[in-house]
């Protein structure tokens, strides 16, 4: 067996491994056992990969405005846009309770502050 694609679920390693139909299944590395891809899909959404490499994670997906990316703000969570951690953006919108004002305040749209208030609010959960 020989990879270069690795993902994992935040508590193992993975490897994505060939077989002989073709077929790409998942070694967990650390319990040396197959895992099955269909069931660890959702945690692996939202990854961003640079040839082989997770690059930044989007756990709310690309589509949304929170991002974790190594080379922006230490990796810490923030609105893809404009850098505000979206821990700030969320105490305000606490605070103040209008995505307008906290959109002002940051000079951020009302979307990012939507955003960053459900992933704070999810990891809170």
């Amino acid at each position: 067996m020989c990879t270069n694609r690795f993902v994992t679920d935040g508590r193992t390693i993975l490897a994505e491994v060939g077989e002989a139909a073709g077929e790409q299944t998942l070694l967990d590395l650390v319990r040396n056992q197959y895992a099955f891809k269909r069931i660890l899909r959702p945690y692996l959404h939202g990854l961003e990969f640079d040839d082989d490499f997770v690059v930044r994670w989007w756990p709310l997906g690309e589509k949304r405005n929170v991002v974790l990316d190594p080379d922006r703000s230490f990796g810490a969570p923030i609105a893809s846009g404009s850098g505000v951690p979206t821990a700030v953006l969320a105490r305000a919108y606490r605070t103040e309770d209008d995505l307008d004002v906290v959109a002002r305040w940051y000079e951020v749209s009302k979307k990012e502050v939507k955003d960053a208030v459900q992933f704070e609010s999810d990891l809170a959960a």
